[in-house]
């Protein structure tokens, strides 16, 4: 049963309906189909493909409509698909640089998940059954439901709150939308009903391959930091709620972890085996994450189940996906003393691939275990061994990196798809990483600060730390902070440290666009390019133009947008209405600046 689970996971919504013999949702009649637990079982098993994975973002929208074609490296690279400080591709992010254009149908206004939830409400209580048979797919839809709505909110701000299916002729098609807090009240009250009914990791079938109460309480810290941050870092602008109380959503954060941090109630840990080198890129690269106690969640992938296998190894090795990281993500990585580390003093007399070197070693070891330092080995399989000796500046297409910042999270050389030797083959089996219990702890920390108290590092950011064989957390004076964290307005130094250590632990795993966001911190790119490495040009072939800042450090968009990017204030946290939508519903109000 585990393996059919683990499976289930990873296709994609007409496969889940062919294999499981599932009638269109439309077409599903009340004799015909709810009738048994199972029944419900099948039906909420076509939601988990709504999670980010290796396999279902080939080919995906950036930016209202502007599609992203042939992605491979999942939540990796979301980050620089998307639009951040961290990360970027080989042309600027419409998001940052203000050059989206309003979307005129589709893009991420579709409610046909929604929908389809509703349809489970509106029918599950026909099946007789005992509540303890269908408690769990119960409690998998009230997660959805969250789910899929934050989603709306994250992107669109105010959105129609809709607790039904709708026919074509329902006059709720034409509502209003609601406002963006009532929607998250709305989310976390659903996140509630779901930990309630979810089974214990420990008991649900495909352990942490499926939603459990563990899954849910870290999502409630989600959602509740991020609209908690945004009506406090967005307060009197037009993208705040007027009578918003942050506070309230900071508690829930606090109250959320607190729980799940009960002893011997919920199957949470961080791993950590005494290996600094090595642990923290353990959980992106294995394939079998079952008994982490730190991965909550997580998609398996098996290269024999026809396609449900992937080619993630291929462009952590030998390509890129054209993602790179980027100096302003790279300064946020301490010392090994704990101390702050003054990467432009080294970068004035060590360059190129030696300046990597030299950080490596210097450096909190999970910076080595995001980008390439030389000497680490890239592929050691029957194709043969590889060892990373410099950036691929001097490469094109797919393969290309442009800030000398080479992108290895998740990196396994003992991979047999890993440098390509199998070519294209789709036959990767690393697993997804969907939610984990670190997480939750910078959620609490931030929470507890932003709510003036004092967070217990003991149970929190030092487990972090202490997994990558760093020194406790302190508040330490770092006099180069403005160069990568000028949020445009003033926060504690406690703060910033917490801010900085959520950069570096969450680092490409596609957190950053949702956090800058929050924060309101535009500053940290507005009129600013991105940077990277400091360019050492013998390292390469005569002739290899790379362009470079004063200071003599990569600045991959210096011909594209030499005043830096033109991102605008008053429009582009969110996304536009689809012109279509409004049209055929007057209800619905525009977002501010479009």
């Amino acid at each position: 049963m585990k393996k059919y689970i683990f499976i289930v996971i990873a296709i994609s919504l007409v496969a889940c309906k062919k294999n499981l013999d599932q009638p269109p949702q439309d077409q599903i009649s009340d004799t015909q189909y709810w009738k048994t637990a199972q029944a419900l079982e099948t039906y909420m098993l076509q939601f988990y493909n709504v999670f980010p994975t290796f396999r279902n973002q080939g080919s995906i929208f950036r930016n209202q409509g502007n599609i992203v074609t042939d992605f491979f490296i999942g939540n990796i690279g979301n980050d620089a698909v998307y639009g951040s400080d961290h990360q970027v591709m080989a042309a600027p992010a419409p998001q940052l640089n203000g050059s989206k254009t309003i979307t005129t149908s589709g893009g991420n206004w579709n409610w046909i998940n929604i929908r389809s939830v509703n349809i489970f409400f509106e029918n599950y209580q026909k099946v007789n059954e005992i509540p303890a048979n269908i408690n769990h797919f119960v409690g998998e839809a009230h997660f959805f439901k969250a789910w899929l709505y934050f989603e709306k909110v994250r992107l669109f701000g105010d959105v129609p709150w809709y607790t039904k299916s709708m026919q074509m002729d329902d006059p709720a098609l034409y509502n209003a939308r609601t406002k963006r807090t009532e929607v998250v009240d709305s989310i976390l009250w659903h996140l509630d009903r779901a930990i309630e009914k979810l089974n214990f990791r420990k008991d649900a079938v495909g352990t942490n391959n499926r939603l459990s109460k563990e899954v849910a309480l870290i999502f409630k810290s989600r959602v509740a930091l991020f609209e908690g941050s945004w009506q406090k870092y967005h307060a009197g602008t037009p993208f705040g709620t007027a009578g918003a109380d942050p506070n309230k959503y900071f508690q829930a954060v606090v109250d959320a972890v607190t729980e799940l941090q009960i002893p011997n109630r919920y199957t949470v840990g961080i791993t950590n085996t005494g290996k600094p080198a090595s642990d923290y890129n353990s959980l992106f690269n294995s394939t079998d994450l079952n008994a982490n106690t730190e991965v909550a969640l997580w998609c398996k992938f098996d290269k024999n189940q026809s396609t449900f296998s992937h080619n993630f190894q291929i462009f952590i090795t030998n390509r890129t996906n054209q993602v790179s990281v980027t100096y302003q993500l790279v300064q946020n990585y301490l010392a090994k003393t704990g101390l702050a580390y003054d990467y432009s003093s080294v970068a004035s007399t060590v360059k190129g691939s030696a300046f990597l070197t030299k950080i490596g070693t210097d450096c909190d070891p999970r910076l080595s275990q995001v980008i390439w330092t030389p000497g680490q080995i890239m592929w050691d399989n029957a194709g043969g061994y590889e060892q990373f000796t410099k950036p691929f500046l001097d490469k094109t297409g797919a393969s290309n990196n442009n800030t000398g910042f080479q992108l290895n999270k998740g990196v396994d050389p003992k991979d047999p798809t890993a440098g390509g030797v199998l070519g294209f083959s789709s036959t990767c089996e690393t697993g997804t990483v969907l939610f984990r219990y670190a997480e939750a702890l910078l959620n609490y920390a931030e929470a507890k600060l932003e709510l003036g108290q004092a967070p217990d590092y003991g149970k929190s950011l030092n487990l972090l730390r202490s997994r990558a064989g760093m020194p406790n957390f302190s508040v330490i004076a770092d006099a180069n902070r403005l160069n990568y964290a000028d949020w445009g307005y003033a926060v504690t130094d406690e703060l910033n440290e917490v801010r900085r250590e959520r950069a570096v632990e969450m680092a490409c795993e596609g957190y950053r666009f949702d956090d800058w966001r929050r924060w309101r911190a535009h500053n940290l790119f507005l009129n600013k390019r991105p940077l990277g490495f400091p360019y050492l040009a013998s390292e390469y072939a005569p002739g290899l133009v790379i362009p470079t800042n004063a200071a003599g450090f990569v600045d991959p968009f210096k011909v594209i947008i030499p005043g830096g990017y033109k991102f605008i204030v008053g429009r582009d946290y969110l996304e536009s209405i689809p012109i279509n939508e409004r049209t055929l519903n007057p209800n619905l109000t525009q977002n501010p600046g479009w």
